[in-house]
């Protein structure tokens, strides 16, 4: 994994996360470049590797001016990983439409704007791309109507243009629940939060930041197409590709528990 990150420079949006510094820590360990977007950077220190870069990433002049920054900064994108998202607990009955369009901007649209503007400078490197998806993206999960279209939207869109690419690698990295916000408690019918936010009821293990990092830069390195990050999320898949009536009945009694 050092030897595959050594000396090549990293795009990471959502830099300012809990995850995300897992990963950045990690990275910098490898003698990566990384650039850091963020739309709070006030945690993130500058030095040779790192570049923290403020960016509002539904605003496409921007994302554009931070990708500008970044090759004149190092040169080159050898590696995206379009890791930032927002989330949501509440029924599609209780969700307002502003609500609906600002994730599927955070969690799809910019992730597609990006990865436009960085694919020819990922062509040149033969690089990467990785997409932070969630079980959310190939499995219905009850109360997260947004976040689960967002996520199956990712998924479709980064394994289709995969599909379109020789020189270019793609990895979905699909997490069950990231323990990457833990002073954050998860509101129900209160608007947006972080994923990685506390709630009542987590199935499973909670996954701590490093480790999964460690796990998504293996992956990567390893150019694996797909990394269901966790046992839950390995069951949950095959429950709903295998049974999905049943994972409908197990899911919904425990997300539900979450409304109480």
């Amino acid at each position: 994994m050092h030897k595959h990150f050594s000396g090549k420079t990293v795009v990471i949006t959502g830099g300012a996360g809990g995850l995300a510094a897992a990963l950045i820590e990690q990275l910098l360990a490898t003698g990566a470049n990384i650039a850091a977007l963020d739309l709070h950077i006030e945690g993130l220190l500058a030095n040779k590797q790192l570049l923290p870069l403020q960016v509002d990433i539904t605003d496409n002049s921007a994302l554009s001016a931070a990708v500008t920054q970044v090759i004149e900064t190092f040169g080159a994108i050898d590696v995206l990983i379009n890791n930032a998202g927002i989330t949501h607990m509440s029924t599609f009955e209780q969700l307002g439409a502003q609500t609906f369009n600002t994730i599927m901007a955070v969690n799809f649209t910019a992730s597609v704007e990006l990865t436009r503007m960085c694919l020819p400078y990922l062509l040149k490197t033969k690089g990467q791309i990785v997409a932070i998806s969630s079980v959310a993206g190939y499995a219905p999960l009850y109360g997260r109507s947004a976040y689960s279209a967002s996520k199956h939207a990712m998924e479709g869109f980064f394994l289709s243009l995969e599909s379109e690419l020789s020189d270019v690698s793609v990895t979905v990295v699909c997490p069950s629940f990231v323990k990457s916000r833990p002073e954050l408690t998860a509101q129900v019918n209160s608007g947006i939060s972080s994923p990685g936010a506390m709630k009542k009821q987590t199935n499973g293990e909670q996954i701590a930041p490093n480790i999964a990092a460690e796990k998504i830069l293996k992956a990567t390195a390893k150019k694996q197409r797909k990394l269901y990050l966790g046992k839950v999320a390995k069951i949950a898949y095959w429950l709903n590709a295998l049974v999905p009536s049943i994972y409908l009945k197990l899911m919904t009694k425990s997300a539900k528990q979450e409304f109480t």
